[in-house]
């Protein structure tokens, strides 16, 4: 039954993934396709390794290369599908840690020790990584990032391996930029068993060593990022988005405005992780001696509490909702899951169950409540990947002779390509709403039936004598709490499409929607309405890449 239980997280996870993923491109996906073209173009062995270590935005994403240029190597073409599946993969690793850890810490290993990780399943495996999952940089990136850190710990505070934990903290550095918080993290952890274990003090002096030399390769011809906001210091602002990406896990939860609830269960998980390292220090001065789970929970603790303090002070000023997106919930999750993990192995007698039924059930509604509450993004953002590939790949109304050259995920406009390129000639579908706010453009329907198909598609259709553009929409969330219990429909009648001022080309538009079946057919429905697009009102955002 320990098996079953560890095995339900991780088929959700892997069925789910594989009925929306598409192999399409996004933002930074093109930065990879654009490492392998300027890498054959090198001759010389310092011209390719420059281009593997080359800074990207503010990171060193050697492993993200490294991965994409194996994946060349092997298919003779760059798979973004396959560079999401190695990212996710690396959920099982750090799964795979923390279940190491309960082994190490729980009586009769072998029979606990799945029941008491199922928990930690079905925290980190749910899709509150959607984001994440469906593009392929950012699940290398985000994900593989926790996987070194977690398990860079575990050899540090359980093993002797010091020179493979050094490795690990090599990749994390070479992952993403936040890894470089790994180096005073082990540094620390390394300083106190020196203390403790007088042998110690030569690892602690080689990890000095290796740390001060690794980070001053990572500094070398190191630029600031163009991309980056002037950063502007305001301590309330940044004690709540420091907060808020800490607890980023509420968000599943439909019970209030996501960023306070994120505000309110970061505190009270700061307080719990700050108070429990402060009794293991205080335990540790009493007896002289620290537990090895001690230095893991602390160590994953000051990574995870640090890395929210970074992107809190670098993107507060994109906008506080971002510091909750997606892509950082990694981290969120990571440490709730540290804290089960620490909380299972360090309580005894009936407490120990008492906290696993607890973790199990915690882990189990949040998994439940993310499934429910980001369908509606995951569905749009396999919309979006499919309509930024039709916008780059028909830039005409006349329909191509052949398929476009290169990376192509088959898409249900290849079957009804005249009908998208051509003049709408169903009946007519009602448009509640058009309007444009900030950088962007809103169109919202409420009457359209609600579908979970992945391949029953919606899509605004923005079409000019010129060329035609697809925009991804999205089914409308239901937000009560009782879509939680089955007492409510996941989604509403009608959908709500929000694109960028950047993505048309300026010009009169005839507004049209189209939707497409399972069965191939498409209707490319009427609205009446036009809209016109005008110049873009901000800039592009500037890359090194």
């Amino acid at each position: 039954m320990g098996w079953l239980l560890m095995a339900l997280p991780v088929v959700a996870f892997a069925g789910l993934w594989s009925r929306y993923v598409v192999n399409v491109p996004k933002w930074d996906d093109h930065a990879l396709r654009a490492f392998l073209i300027k890498l054959a173009e090198e001759d010389t062995l310092t011209g390719k390794t420059y281009q593997f270590f080359k800074q990207h935005n503010e990171h060193r994403i050697v492993y993200d290369r490294v991965i994409s240029w194996l994946d060349y190597q092997l298919w003779g073409e760059l798979n973004f599908t396959h560079l999401m599946a190695v990212g996710n993969l690396s959920l099982l690793g750090l799964l795979l840690v923390f279940a190491l850890v309960l082994r190490r810490e729980l009586p009769d290993r072998r029979g606990n020790t799945l029941w008491y990780a199922a928990p930690v399943a079905f925290i980190l495996l749910n899709l509150s990584h959607w984001e994440n999952m469906f593009w392929g940089m950012a699940a290398l990136q985000n994900m593989t990032i926790m996987a070194w850190v977690v398990g860079c710990l575990y050899l540090l505070a359980y093993t002797p391996h010091r020179l493979a934990a050094f490795g690990l903290a090599v990749a994390a550095t070479l992952t993403s930029g936040n890894g470089l918080l790994i180096w005073p993290v082990g540094l620390l952890v390394l300083a106190v068993q020196a203390v403790e274990h007088r042998k110690n003090r030569p690892a602690l002096a080689g990890w000095l060593a290796g740390a001060a030399l690794c980070i001053g390769l990572y500094f070398y011809g190191y630029e600031k990022s163009v991309s980056n906001p002037p950063t502007r210091f305001d301590p309330v602002q940044l004690l709540k988005g420091w907060l808020a990406f800490t607890g980023a896990a509420a968000e599943a939860f439909p019970m209030g405005p996501p960023y306070v609830m994120s505000i309110l269960l970061g505190g009270l998980l700061t307080l719990l992780v700050v108070g429990l390292v402060a009794a293991a220090l205080r335990r540790g001065l009493i007896r002289r001696s620290l537990l090895p789970l001690d230095y893991f929970f602390g160590g994953g603790a000051a990574f995870l509490l640090g890395t929210g303090a970074i992107v809190a002070w670098s993107r507060v000023a994109f906008g506080a909702e971002l510091l909750i997106t997606s892509r950082y919930k990694i981290y969120s999750l990571t440490l709730l899951g540290l804290l089960y993990v620490y909380l299972a192995g360090r309580l005894r007698g009936r407490w120990r169950p008492t906290v696993g039924i607890a973790g199990l059930v915690v882990g189990v509604v949040l998994a439940w409540a993310a499934y429910l509450s980001y369908l509606d993004e995951t569905i749009f953002w396999r919309r979006h990947f499919l309509a930024s590939q039709f916008n780059w790949s028909y830039e005409t109304n006349t329909p191509p002779a052949a398929r476009p050259a290169g990376i192509y995920q088959p898409a249900f406009y290849e079957q009804c390509l005249d009908q998208i390129l051509q003049p709408a000639t169903a009946s007519v579908v009602p448009i509640d709403s058009v309007f444009r706010t900030g950088n962007s453009y809103v169109v919202q329907n409420r009457t359209l039936p609600a579908s979970r198909n992945p391949h029953d598609e919606q899509y605004i259709r923005l079409r000019s004598a010129q060329r035609t553009y697809l925009m991804a929409a999205s089914p409308v969330q239901n937000p009560t709490w009782r879509v939680l219990s089955g007492l409510a429909p996941a989604f509403l009648p009608g959908f709500q499409a929000v694109f960028s001022d950047t993505e048309p080309m300026p010009g009169l538009y005839q507004l049209d929607v189209v939707t497409s079946h399972s069965d191939g057919t498409c209707q490319v429905y009427a609205t009446g309405r036009t809209l016109e697009i005008t110049p873009p009102t901000t800039k592009p955002i500037e890359t090194n890449w």
